[in-house]
């Protein structure tokens, strides 16, 4: 049987989010359960990250912002990875201070706000570098749909503006369809195919987001390419943005969207090229990773894994996805030694227990492998009962 990796992801089904829908400032967070179950549920399941999440969200409806901020930070623990709660942390100072969008485009941001303003700058590229295509409905739960919409850069959208916010509005809701044609709608109004200058660099932001979101990679493929062409030519002092990613950040998403439209040699190259710009891109070398572990040219995937832990030693996850490599590509030796320095690293992380009783029970260590596995059984969120099952079909077979 082929060692296959087990995508446990957050966002893929166990994220409660959704948003309530038709106010224009920020909107209230639609949660299935009240905050004292959730809060439970988080006790429970302690090493799951999106029950946290979700204790977070719950927060966030209360105005509790240290405990959502508290929450959110409790899921990276768990899952270093975790775009969604990365990308929570960036917008929950503006949550918190709905006037600090406005602050900042007026550059009169209060001195004790520009910390949190840097670090909502970094979790928002983090989170853009981890999944672009990341949910974007938090957004809608932490500032007003108009400020987003008309922020700097934004210029002559005003004309605009039903269509622009109709957009923008089914984007924070989920609905891409609908987001991407009424983006279109505006940029068919404007000309913008045949003069793409002008379209605004938010407008090519959230269309691009919203064509991906809703498989339509040639026109996302295109969004990112103004984009990145634009943020070549522009001046660093010509205008504030919100969240901006740099220049080459966009040549890392625009990459993504290749590689998931299955043009993997013009991704492969933007991958390589943005490591070019930054060695410390780490994202980039995990992505190739990825293109070369579907080859199955598995010495060129561990080389790329271990790139990105040479790049980020911080993260106990780059550790793990290096050990599932090794694993996969028959390496049990090295992956046994890559998944026990990821635990090290991070106890939390029960996925890391699963795949390393599979490898010590390959390397024939019925021991050690049966120890893990109990270990597993034990700590593993509920959400992971298939896990635990073959789990418990391993130790009995181990016995």
């Amino acid at each position: 049987m082929p060692f296959a990796r087990w995508s446990a992801a957050p966002a893929l089904g166990a994220v409660l989010l959704t948003l309530a829908a038709g106010s224009l400032s920020g909107q209230r967070i639609k949660l299935p359960t009240s905050l004292k179950h959730l809060v439970e549920a988080a006790k429970q399941d302690s090493n799951d990250a999106a029950a946290h999440f979700n204790v977070a969200l719950a927060f966030w409806n209360e105005k509790r912002w240290d405990d959502a901020k508290a929450a959110l930070s409790t899921a990276l623990s768990i899952e270093p990875q975790f775009a969604s709660a990365h990308l929570a942390l960036a917008y929950l100072p503006y949550a918190q201070r709905p006037r600090l969008f406005a602050e900042q485009s007026e550059r009169r941001v209060p001195d004790e706000w520009k910390p949190a303003i840097e670090e909502a700058d970094r979790r928002y590229r983090q989170a853009f570098l981890l999944d672009p295509l990341c949910d974007l409905r938090i957004t809608g739960a932490a500032v007003p749909t108009t400020s987003l919409a008309l922020g700097p850069g934004a210029g002559f959208i005003v004309e605009f503006f039903f269509d622009y916010l109709q957009g923008f509005k089914a984007l924070l809701e989920g609905d891409y369809e609908k987001a991407y044609v009424g983006f279109q709608r505006v940029v068919n109004l404007i000309d913008g195919e045949r003069h793409p200058k002008r379209i605004a660099p938010s407008l090519h932001w959230w269309r691009g987001m919203a064509a991906a979101h809703s498989g339509r990679w040639d026109a996302a493929e295109w969004d990112l390419e103004r984009l990145l062409d634009a943020d070549r030519e522009r001046e660093e002092d010509e205008a504030i943005e919100i969240f901006p990613l740099q220049t080459n950040e966009y040549r890392y998403v625009l990459a993504v969207f290749k590689h998931r439209a299955g043009k993997l040699d013009e991704a492969r190259q933007l991958y390589q090229e943005a490591l070019e710009q930054n060695v410390g891109l780490y994202m980039a070398n995990a992505q190739l990773a990825r293109i070369h572990e579907v080859a199955g040219e598995w010495d060129l995937a561990i080389r790329e894994r271990q790139a990105a832990v040479n790049a980020n030693p911080g993260d106990p996850s780059l550790l793990y996805d290096l050990g599932l490599t090794y694993a996969r590509g028959g390496r049990w030796i090295d992956a046994e030694l890559a998944l026990t320095q990821a635990l090290d690293g991070n106890g939390r992380d029960t996925r890391i227990l699963y795949y390393l009783g599979t490898v010590r029970s390959e390397l024939g260590k019925p021991a050690e492998a049966r120890q893990v596995f109990e270990r597993f059984v034990t700590l593993a969120p509920s959400r992971y009962a298939n896990q635990v099952a073959d789990a418990k079909r391993r130790l009995d077979a181990l016995r």
